[in-house]
């Protein structure tokens, strides 16, 4: 077997894909957008639309497929490979309701700095929005729960998450539930749209106190075709050949570690998603684009949706699946903090039950491995809490210690044997392993060398 720089990933047949972003603003002029399309006919934003009174609709559509497509959740595109202005910009040009709808996001984009008093484009599209929102949800099916009426409440939803309105926000996304529930469940939606059944999703993970519809309960995250393409060069890695001397560590067995199988299918889909799939670039279209992006959202939709174990029945493979969950949690959504509609409610709360669950594990030196080791630096990135983010590196460096590592590279090579995105994750690791050393050089006492006396009778 040919050895290959430790920094390459497996040469395999499948394209690349963004699924993360590298920053927060990305802008791209309207005239490009309008080229990309790969209909046969041009897509022009400003001509072809429901009829509107609204008077400003060339700034607020400029604004919408100039700015605002680039910072929505979990989209990042580029101006040459865009899921939304393929698959979801057409349904804004034949739907009234969506269509103002979108222009209402633009107009709270807009005027979001202003006194709420001032905001004029918001209080005269928001009373239109609501009177067409509701005389098509009074319509019968399937009009009243068509993609188009469901990304319309969906956009309400987000205006009013982001205003920091809580409460109408949950009214709108509980209703949101139920017109999803008789669709069939967000799985239904995505073989009509897998675009808007990922926004809808993202809208559900940015509430985080409204569950996905019952009727996805069981749904089985159906694996795409390069995802077993990739497997098949991770598993050669977990079983190489007698003799052949492997290029990087091998990726460590989930089910081998103590996490349970659900719970490991779906790492096993995040690992091969994040080995796979790297920049926008790479990939051949959007419908490509959207595929994957719609394979990262059924899978995080699963995890979101098992039951988690409950470390305190005492289990270590409860306890190690539920801090697993809770990491991946972290890992994908963390990069999405700050954008629309903002994931920072779930990740905080991740962070949290990630510090909880591993403190038994981490207690007195108890359980040292690569897993472990991967959930202290994944809860070492997260933005949020510097007591909590202390914790994460101090025990961090009590690990990696234990394990013998003592440089980045040992450190990086650690990581990538569990899951590992090289575009996103090398930086922020990397930033973790930087204050693991300044708190090893910070200097040590002879503290452990101590042995205190056992009460009297023990």
């Amino acid at each position: 077997m040919t050895r290959r720089p430790a920094t390459e990933k497996p040469r395999i047949a499948s394209k690349t894909v963004p699924i993360l972003p590298k920053s927060h603003q990305q802008q791209t002029n309207i005239e490009s957008l309008i080229l990309t399309r790969s209909g046969s006919s041009a897509f022009d934003p400003f001509t072809q639309h429901p009829p509107s009174l609204e008077p400003d609709i060339n700034l607020l559509m400029g604004t919408y497929f100039s700015s605002h497509i680039f910072n929505v959740f979990p989209y990042y595109p580029t101006p040459t490979l865009n899921p939304v202005v393929e698959f979801f910009a057409p349904l804004i040009t034949k739907d009234t309701a969506l269509f103002h709808v979108t222009l209402l996001v633009s107009a709270f984009r807009l005027e979001q700095h202003l006194p709420p008093k001032e905001r004029v484009r918001c209080i005269r599209l928001s009373k239109i929005c609501m009177a067409l929102i509701q005389n098509r949800i009074n319509e019968p099916f399937p009009d009243c729960v068509s993609d188009e009426t469901l990304a319309a409440v969906a956009g309400i939803a987000v205006i009013e998450h982001e205003k920091g309105s809580l409460r109408l926000s949950r009214i709108h996304v509980t209703g949101l539930k139920q017109m999803v529930e008789v669709r069939g469940g967000l799985e239904a939606i995505r073989i009509s749209n897998p675009t808007v059944a990922n926004m809808l999703f993202c809208i559900f993970v940015a509430t985080a106190d409204v569950e996905f519809s019952s009727c996805d309960a069981q749904t089985i995250v159906q694996r795409p075709p390069w995802f077993y393409q990739s497997l098949r060069v991770d598993q050669s890695l977990l079983r190489p050949g007698a003799g052949v001397e492997l290029p990087n560590p091998s990726p460590i067995d989930f089910q081998a570690h103590g996490v349970l199988t659900e719970y490991s299918e779906l790492m096993l889909n995040i690992r091969m998603l994040a080995t796979t799939y790297q920049t926008a670039q790479d990939c051949s279209s959007a419908q490509e684009y959207q595929e994957v992006l719609t394979f990262l959202c059924a899978t995080l939709q699963r995890l979101l949706t098992l039951p988690v174990p409950d470390p305190l029945l005492g289990s270590y493979e409860g306890t190690i699946t539920a801090a697993c969950r809770h990491a991946l949690i972290i890992h994908v959504f963390a990069q999405w903090c700050g954008h629309q509609p903002d994931p920072s409610l779930l990740v905080s709360t991740a962070q949290h039950n990630l510090l909880t669950t591993l403190r038994p594990l981490t207690k007195n030196g108890g359980v040292n491995t690569k897993l472990v080791l991967w959930l202290l630096s994944v809860g070492g990135t997260c933005p949020f809490g510097p007591a909590q983010h202390k914790w994460f590196i101090n025990q961090l460096a009590d690990t990696a210690a234990d394990l013998g590592i003592r440089s980045w590279e040992a450190m990086k090579a650690s990581l990538k044997q569990v899951i590992w995105h090289e575009y996103q994750d090398d930086k922020q690791h990397r930033e973790v392993w930087d204050e693991v050393v300044a708190f090893r050089e910070g200097g040590t006492f002879p503290f452990s060398e101590m042995v205190y006396p056992a009460p009297n009778g023990v």
